[in-house]
């Protein structure tokens, strides 16, 4: 009987939200709210080096990237974009956000309001001289 019961609850929970995790960093859509947020930590955006910053794309429906010269370019336009790090001795942040995004706590979560149908696709990687790309991880969440 608790089984049939957390499956219950298992299965209702994702019929009203979703989320996903990249290395730390929570993108998440609440169905009922119809509001999308991002959450990042000082944790995960530390980095001991200061030519590294840790880089937070969410791409629209496709993210298509080339490389030329070992140097990776992105060939089409984010959704959003927050890069920076955080060190012993300060913090460094660069964000671009859409229309309808609202920064809830400062550099580290950020909710997103009037969100479109489609694939959200969220990339989490390293980068090295604002060219250098290592460690990229991603995942995707499906708003209908």
């Amino acid at each position: 009987m608790k089984k049939i019961l957390l499956m219950f609850l298992i299965g209702t929970m994702t019929m009203f939200s979703q989320t996903i995790k990249v290395k730390g960093v929570t993108l998440s859509y609440d169905k009922v709210k119809k509001i999308m947020t991002l959450t990042t930590t000082p944790k995960v955006m530390y980095t001991n080096d200061a030519d590294m910053d840790v880089k937070i794309v969410i791409n629209k429906e496709f993210a298509l990237k080339m490389t030329i010269g070992g140097v990776n370019y992105s060939v089409t336009e984010a959704f959003f974009e927050h890069s920076g790090h955080v060190r012993d001795m300060g913090w460094v942040f660069m964000t671009y956000k859409p229309k309808g995004c609202k920064e809830i706590k400062n550099n580290y979560v950020f909710q997103f309001t009037g969100v479109e149908p489609g694939e959200y696709i969220l990339t989490v990687s390293n980068v090295c001289d604002e060219k250098y790309v290592t460690n990229e991880q991603t995942m995707s969440i499906q708003i209908n």
